[in-house]
């Protein structure tokens, strides 16, 4: 039996209790329901991170064979050269965005380089797939700070759900056993009492 120092053996605190134990154990449903949903999202967005990082490295490959050819063809001087044909500059902004309470950075693209009209034919296709690789690449930071963010609030609410099941929620349970044992032990002192009582009034009477 758990020991009644620290608390009081009335009804009620032990109605008080019983209250209290509903409100925490629905926050603690809430809580395993975000960690559970977290550890879904976590698992998504590891698995698209996964996903966009295989197409990136397999862009990568073909815009190094196409950036080869084009040297061979053109030459390695011309090929940087047409580099300087690019105006503008790549523009992004980040704007927070929300789940489940979990804020992270959304890459947005403001605008983008544009290429001048006297780029060679072979030089464009190799620039707009360079401009591709770059937005993979913001997409691919994008991703790892949402994972970076989900697996904090995971593991913050991972160890609010244990610390609820393992050490609040039983402490609960116990000290409304505990008084529930205590006031039945009351009432069944009492009775004990009143059975005697009568039983010597009876006596007396005879």
């Amino acid at each position: 039996m758990s020991s009644l120092n620290d608390i009081r053996p009335t009804k009620g605190y032990l109605l008080d209790l019983k209250r209290r134990i509903v409100f925490v154990e629905k926050g603690y449903d809430l809580l395993k329901l975000k960690r559970d949903n977290l550890a879904k999202e976590l698992k998504n967005t590891i698995d698209a991170l996964q996903g966009k990082r295989q197409y990136l490295k397999k862009e990568l490959n073909a815009m190094y064979i196409q950036l080869s050819t084009a040297n061979r063809i053109l030459g390695p001087i011309q090929v940087r050269g047409y580099a300087l044909t690019i105006q503008n500059q790549l523009r992004i902004e980040t704007l927070p965005t929300s789940i489940m309470g979990v804020t992270y950075p959304q890459i947005r693209i403001l605008s983008n380089p544009s290429l001048d009209d006297s780029t060679d034919v072979l030089m464009k296709p190799i620039i707009e797939n360079i401009h591709s690789v770059i937005h993979q690449i913001l997409q691919l930071a994008e991703l790892e700070a949402k994972i970076e963010r989900i697996a904090e609030e995971f593991g913050r609410t991972n160890r609010k759900v244990n610390v609820l099941r393992d050490i609040i929620i039983p402490n609960y349970h116990e000290r409304i056993h505990a008084i529930t044992e205590k006031l039945d032990s009351e009432v069944l002192e009492e009775l004990v009492r009143l059975k005697v009582s009568r039983t010597i009034l009876e006596r007396k009477r005879q």
